[in-house]
């Protein structure tokens, strides 16, 4: 019986979801008489958060109105990634639209975060006209899915399609910072003015991260002012009228099928040769030619990565227990200061090289779009198996591949 009723909330939930419309979206508004601006603010696949809210408040004591809509709550869709794909675009293009109707004559902003900024793009791509619309984006991710190690990011083709004044507000402590350039390029294909501050010493989802440090903390606290002076830098190019490319609803709603992650080393697929020379944290210059005959496993992280963390033990005993054996560990950081590196290798002592990676050279060169990625060398310096990820670089799959390429 409860299988059945379960089955039947299922059924509910995909009828709902199908026959909800812009109108019966759940909306809060944050209301003032004489507003100075609107804001629309969608949410990420985080869904609405308090600490969002929060900055609405703080945006309408200033004079702005905030429209927040619930899309998730609406749709009855569980709050996950996926589910951004499954809300219909059209609706979402509606609410747009209604928003722009209310106080014309006033500037309009849309602000989003992270995977909510593909949602956006996707909406308004379907818009061919459009003016007195500025976007903000708080660390969009605005890729298809993270891509495999070694292969190119995919940019949803919305991406590419728009033409508005975008500000994009990107964390520093964020792989995808190195990615910056590429992004802006494909938001310049059809001629949106992109404007890109990158925030020192700030990590991805800062303003709401449950282990946020003092200094995110404190940052926080001026996000609301922050995003006010991100409207009065766009306000200038809002007057223009702006086109986007002539594709309907029925084109934007073709689904991409967004690959499924591959969980655990899987044989690699790139360039089977990259080249890495970068000196160490001693002072040493330390290049992957120099480790022929050794198999190694090169590993991107950061200390304020969490996971990353989190595999620097098995990586640790994986040194010791291979200790007598051809194979090394090298350990690319992402351009943090000595003194960070100092103190993380004081707490959590390693047995291999960390490299200085200060330019973030490597992290293109080798195409890292996810902390932390990691790569296994043969004797030859040919890549063989690859991962982005946290692992246990001490279960049996990683012990036999890398045994395996040992003997060879």
């Amino acid at each position: 019986m409860l299988k059945f009723w379960g089955v039947l909330w299922l059924i509910w939930m995909g009828f709902a979801a199908a026959f909800a419309s812009a109108d019966e979206i759940q909306l809060t508004q944050f209301k003032v008489e004489n507003p100075k601006a609107l804001v629309l603010w969608l949410p990420s696949e985080r869904g609405v958060l308090p600490q969002e809210k929060a900055l609405a408040q703080a945006l309408e004591q200033q004079q702005i109105s905030v429209w927040m809509p619930d899309l998730f709550e609406s749709y009855f869709l569980p709050i996950a990634p996926s589910s951004l794909l499954k809300v219909p675009v059209a609706d979402v293009t509606e609410l747009i639209a209604q928003f722009q109707k209310q106080q014309p004559s006033l500037p309009h902003y849309l602000i989003t975060s992270n995977r909510g900024a593909t949602l956006a793009l996707k909406a308004l791509a379907a818009k061919p006209k459009s003016q007195n619309l500025g976007l903000i984006f708080l660390n969009p991710n605005l890729y298809i899915s993270t891509p495999e190690p070694g292969k190119l990011a995919e940019y949803w083709p919305e991406v590419s399609r728009v033409n508005y004044p975008i500000y994009i507000r990107q964390a520093e402590l964020a792989p995808s910072r190195w990615h910056l350039q590429a992004l802006q390029e494909q938001l310049n294909m059809r001629g949106s003015d992109v404007f890109i501050q990158l925030l020192p010493k700030l990590r991805d989802r800062y303003y709401f991260r449950a282990d946020a440090n003092a200094y995110e903390q404190d940052r926080a606290q001026f996000l609301a002012a922050d995003l006010m002076q991100s409207m009065r830098l766009l306000n200038p190019y809002l007057a223009e009228k702006r086109f986007n490319s002539a594709v309907g609803q029925a084109e934007i709603a073709t689904e991409i099928k967004v690959p499924d992650r591959k969980i655990g080393l899987q044989v690699y697929q790139g360039l089977a040769n990259k080249p890495l020379a970068l000196p160490s944290f001693e002072g040493n210059m330390v290049s992957l030619t120099d480790l022929h005959g050794k198999v190694v496993l090169l590993n991107f992280w950061a200390s304020w990565c969490p996971p990353c963390v989190h595999e620097m033990p098995s990586m640790a005993n994986l040194k010791t227990q291979l200790n007598q054996k051809p194979f090394e560990i090298l350990a690319v950081n992402l351009a943090e200061e000595r003194a960070v590196i100092k103190q993380f290798k004081q707490q959590h002592p390693l047995n291999f090289p960390v490299l200085m990676d200060l330019q973030g050279q490597a992290v293109q060169d080798w195409q890292v779009f996810a902390y932390p990625s990691s790569y296994l060398i043969d004797k030859q310096g040919k890549i063989r198996y690859a991962l982005f990820g946290s692992y246990d670089w001490q279960n049996p799959q990683a012990l036999n591949i890398i045994n395996e390429l040992i003997h060879e």
